[in-house]
């Protein structure tokens, strides 16, 4: 307004900036609220009378019809500002809300949980979103730890209800002390049966189930049509192929096959990596996939925190920073057994 009235004043009278104030109070009402706006806006109708009267005083109809425009067009700015503002405090509110409700959903596990030390990373594809179709948990059960990850159909928003549902149904059973193959099988009926419910027969979840035990230096696992995990021993990364995988969760319907579990080595100073398949077929610009098992010999050079951070930001790098899926991580490295400590969590847990 300061540098249109210098205009206005220096440049003939022939041509008026007088008008021009009402981009004033249009910038207030986008960069601050109505009251900023309404003062903005009464100093713009101020400034085009003061510039009228500083004329000729020959069109007192003209700028006084312009100040009263400029007037109603800022009143007309103020209600806007009010309702932008009312706006973003609904929009913060239910951001606070979603953010809370996906810290409960995919609360992360403890950074450690007997022999264990966890760290895990989620990434969404949809940016508004804070929890979507990936999972994963982590329990406490006698003489060990119980893991979950998986992926379910859909991604971002639409598949939390989903998500929500596998996730509670196995927080709801990891403690039954049921073998994983019964384990699976509850989840999948659970599965099937919302979608019986909701009509949705072609929703199901891909997933792992693991138990990391206390006393043994082995694993046991239940693949459901999910990839892969892999340990890390050092320099070398074996992938625990499933002799026997068995459909996603909600399909088992489709194998009469009862489930079997799998058993692998797993000793002190190893790692195990628990991934969902938007980590593998992330793709770079030329259409690449992230080569997560050869890169892991490079990554996974720390704790489990840090090489979790490490995956994650080679595999934003590869991808550049773009993700067209969700992505979900669990690392676990185990630690020498410690009697004490676990007989005191068994204790907790029983």
């Amino acid at each position: 307004m300061v540098g249109l009235t210098i205009c206005d004043a220096v440049l003939p009278s022939s041509r008026h900036f007088g008008p021009l104030v009402i981009v004033a109070p249009a910038i207030a009402s986008v960069l601050g609220g109505p009251l900023a706006t309404a003062a903005v806006g009464l100093c713009a109708v101020v400034t085009q009378l003061a510039l009228g009267l500083a004329g000729t005083g020959s069109d007192v109809v003209g700028y006084s019809t312009r100040a009263a425009a400029i007037a109603l067009v800022s009143a007309t700015l103020v209600l806007y500002s009010r309702s932008r503002r009312r706006r973003e405090e609904q929009l913060a509110q239910a951001r606070t809300v979603a953010e809370a409700a996906g810290e409960v959903l995919l609360k992360p596990p403890p950074a450690r949980l007997g022999r264990l030390s966890l760290a895990t990373a989620y990434r969404s594809a949809q940016q508004e979103a804070q929890v979507g179709g990936d999972f994963y948990a982590a329990t406490r059960i006698l003489g060990g730890t119980r893991l979950i990850i998986g992926d379910v159909r859909g991604k971002g928003l639409d598949a939390l209800e989903d998500t929500a549902l596998v996730l509670g149904a196995f927080r709801a059973f990891a403690h039954h002390r049921l073998p994983l193959p019964e384990l699976a099988r509850e989840l999948d009926t659970v599965l099937s049966l919302h979608n019986l419910d909701t009509d949705m027969i072609e929703d199901f979840a891909t997933a792992v189930l693991v138990d990391l035990f206390d006393d043994v230096d082995e694993l046991a696992l239940v693949c459901c049509g999910h990839p892969p995990p892999y340990v890390l021993d050092g320099g070398t990364v074996r992938a625990l192929e499933a002799a026997r995988p068995y459909p996603p969760l909600g399909l088992g319907e489709l194998s009469s096959e009862s489930r079997v579990v799998e058993r692998h080595p797993y000793a002190a100073g190893q790692t195990l990596i628990l991934y969902t398949d938007g980590v593998i077929e992330a793709r770079n610009t030329t259409g690449d996939f992230y080569p997560l098992a050869s890169r892991l010999t490079d990554l996974a050079i720390g704790t489990a925190e840090q090489t979790t951070d490490a995956v994650v930001t080679d595999l934003l790098d590869h991808t550049g920073g773009r993700l067209h899926d969700d992505v979900a991580l669990l690392t676990v490295q185990r630690a020498p057994l410690c009697p004490a400590v676990a007989a005191q969590e068994d204790f907790l847990t029983s």
